[in-house]
């Protein structure tokens, strides 16, 4: 949700208050290939978010190429629908000329905004003079956090799955930068962009886009020295 932005208004998040001015909510949905891009554009999407081959959050996702991105954004804007493009995985130190390349590309293409969490790609975002928002993966539960982020140039944060909504009503009182939150996420146990249990067991990241969700399973607590379960 956007509010509307004060003149003169003071940098730190606690001394902020926002009008109190009611805005329609932008809703947006996933979109990993065309079939589903379509669906959520019929649906009524104000906004998609979506991936392309690498760097994102759904690394097994079929995902785009980087050649559809103009195609897509051309469809998208003839529907009045706006485009995100997800760029939200860590980023390693031989991937930050890919990562640049997609930004790059998604310029040209005229997509509207990237998603981010690592903190490489908002510096390349603000190279590029793209717009970019803060993923869910850097779990900013606070507007503290959040005024950090607006100095960093985002225009928008999308909050922690894990703040409720009384919370997200607080966050939203001390910061007037955009808020994103969740309707419906992945039901994951763990806190955004903060669990290593697939990456620890199976050596595949959730923070590279690979989590197999290993939390899911059904697990038995065994005494080994005992030779019993335990629950």
């Amino acid at each position: 949700m956007k509010a509307l932005r004060k003149k003169n208004i003071s940098k730190t998040a606690t001394n902020f208050r926002p009008p109190t001015t009611n805005h329609r909510p932008e809703l947006m949905a996933p979109a990993g290939d065309w079939t589903m891009l379509r669906a959520a554009v019929k649906a009524g999407a104000d906004a998609v978010y979506f991936g392309v081959d690498k760097l994102n959050m759904r690394a097994k996702a079929k995902n785009f190429s980087i050649e559809e991105l103009p195609e897509i954004s051309k469809f998208c804007r003839s529907k009045k629908v706006k485009t995100y493009l997800t760029l939200n995985t860590i980023v390693f130190e031989d991937e930050l000329n890919e990562a640049e390349q997609i930004i790059v590309a998604a310029k040209r293409a005229k997509i509207d905004r990237i998603i981010c969490s690592d903190l490489a790609v908002a510096e390349l975002c603000n190279k590029n003079k793209f717009p970019f928002c803060i993923s869910t993966q850097s779990s900013i539960s606070n507007s503290l956090s959040a005024s950090v982020y607006k100095r960093l140039g985002a225009v928008r944060i999308v909050l922690a799955r894990e703040c409720s909504l009384e919370e997200i009503k607080k966050i939203r009182k001390n910061t007037d930068l955009e808020i994103e939150a969740f309707i419906h996420g992945a039901m994951c146990i763990a806190v955004s962009g903060r669990c290593f249990m697939s990456h620890h067991l199976f050596g595949q990241s959730a923070n590279r886009g690979e989590c197999i969700q290993p939390c899911r399973r059904e697990y038995e607590i065994f005494d080994t020295a005992a030779q019993k379960s335990m629950l």
